[in-house]
């Protein structure tokens, strides 16, 4: 049981560290744009930039730090499937399978499948057009409507990591009667425990 909720916590550990990292990745991606082109911090960048117009400059690196962006989510979304795909093996054939957990890690890995699927292929591809759409396109709103499905899911995800990791931190009050139970049931069928007892107790007396 220790083992099982040790592997446990460090897949989920894993696997939650790594979201926040990727969430943190995508965002400073852009940022850094505006950073980099405020303060340069070379001479011959500087000169270079100031050749090209500003605007110009800054659309192509957002659209270069997208392309980046669409990579670590694609990437790690399928190591997401192989770390939740981990955990719930672990679970399933773990000393005591609990149903909660595992419906937990069910539900996770079906919001990385909708992610993977259904939600990333599109923003990527309308994320590439956008840029030339119009604010009342229906491309436009569509980009921004499914960006906004993504970010719901992933910290729906996120707070349901947050529930699997309390519950394996709250342990249960230890059963005293758990090793009498296990031996109970590792009998064979039809023995009575109370008659085995009475016979065992005969014996002594």
């Amino acid at each position: 049981m220790i083992q099982y909720r040790r592997l446990a916590a460090l897949l989920l550990g894993i696997w939650l560290g790594a979201s926040i990292l990727a969430d943190v990745a995508v965002t400073q991606n852009f940022q850094t744009v505006d950073r980099f082109l405020q303060t340069p911090d070379s001479v011959s960048t500087s000169a270079a930039l100031h050749d090209i117009p500003r605007d110009r400059m800054r659309f192509i690196l957002r659209r270069n730090a997208a392309e980046e962006n669409n990579w670590i989510f694609v990437n790690w979304e399928r190591a997401e499937v192989v770390l939740g795909c981990l955990l719930f093996l672990l679970l399933l054939f773990g000393e005591r399978p609990q149903i909660m957990l595992m419906a937990l890690c069910a539900a996770m890995i079906l919001i990385v499948g909708v992610e993977h699927f259904a939600l990333t292929p599109t923003i990527t591809d309308l994320g590439r057009r956008v840029d030339d759409l119009p604010v009342t396109d229906p491309g436009y709103k569509r980009f921004w409507l499914m960006h906004g499905l993504y970010s719901g899911l992933d910290i729906l995800k996120m707070l349901m990591m947050a529930a699997f990791a309390a519950r394996l931190v709250i342990k249960r009050k230890p059963d005293p009667n758990y090793f009498a139970k296990e031996f109970e049931a590792s009998m064979p069928a039809g023995v009575n425990m109370k008659a085995a007892n009475a016979r065992s107790g005969s014996l002594r007396g």
